[in-house]
């Protein structure tokens, strides 16, 4: 694995991202955050903040958490995803029983990713950049419905939409158009051209 002289946070405890940083090379420093997100979201929908910068908006603060006041040489990475169905924003499921009433809402339907990645250093930002990927449903049955929530189970609890584009979830699907790496929560090619112009990895 490559090493790199600048140190790289990422504000998450998700394992999907910390997964394609890895893959792709990367040393990072995983420091979840403790972040109340229906309240940033709130405040953002009380602004008359489109879903595209509300995303944005709940990675800078994710980022804010995770830079310490130790961290002024270092790099922050974070990340958000809002699921948006014809401007209608979905969250994380909070049940099985949620998950489902997703699904069959999705259903045949065409929605869209907003995927927020961020750069901040000694507390301030230097980069954002926004993926927005379209992914339409197919019309599944309700008996394939009822086996996908048996067989992903709680998993699905942790991700927008009760689906995971690298496991099962991909049969919910007619069509994806977009990066996968942005439908898993984080547009990657963007932030390693970044990291190359910031002279973090080689060019």
């Amino acid at each position: 694995m490559m090493s790199f002289s600048t140190s790289l946070i990422l504000a998450s405890g998700s394992s999907a991202r910390r997964m394609l940083l890895e893959n792709a090379g990367l040393t990072v420093q995983a420091r979840p955050v403790d972040l109340d997100e229906d309240a940033v979201r709130r405040s953002c929908e009380a602004q008359g903040h489109t879903l595209s910068e509300t995303a944005i908006a709940l990675a800078d603060a994710k980022a804010n958490l995770a830079t310490g006041d130790d961290d002024f040489g270092e790099l922050t990475i974070a990340a958000d995803q809002i699921l948006d169905l014809e401007g209608e924003a979905f969250a994380k499921p909070a049940s099985l029983a949620e998950a489902a009433e997703h699904l069959r809402r999705l259903r045949g339907r065409t929605h869209v990713l907003r995927t927020a990645v961020v750069l901040y250093k000694g507390g301030e930002k230097i980069w954002e950049h926004l993926a927005s990927p379209r992914l339409t449903m197919r019309d599944f049955s309700d008996d394939f419905l009822k086996a996908y929530l048996e067989r992903e189970g709680s998993a699905i609890l942790s991700c927008v939409g009760a689906y995971r584009l690298e496991g099962l979830g991909i049969q919910l699907f007619s069509a994806v158009e977009g990066a996968q790496d942005a439908v898993m929560g984080l547009p990657l090619l963007p932030l390693l051209e970044e990291l190359r112009v910031l002279k973090v990895l080689p060019a």
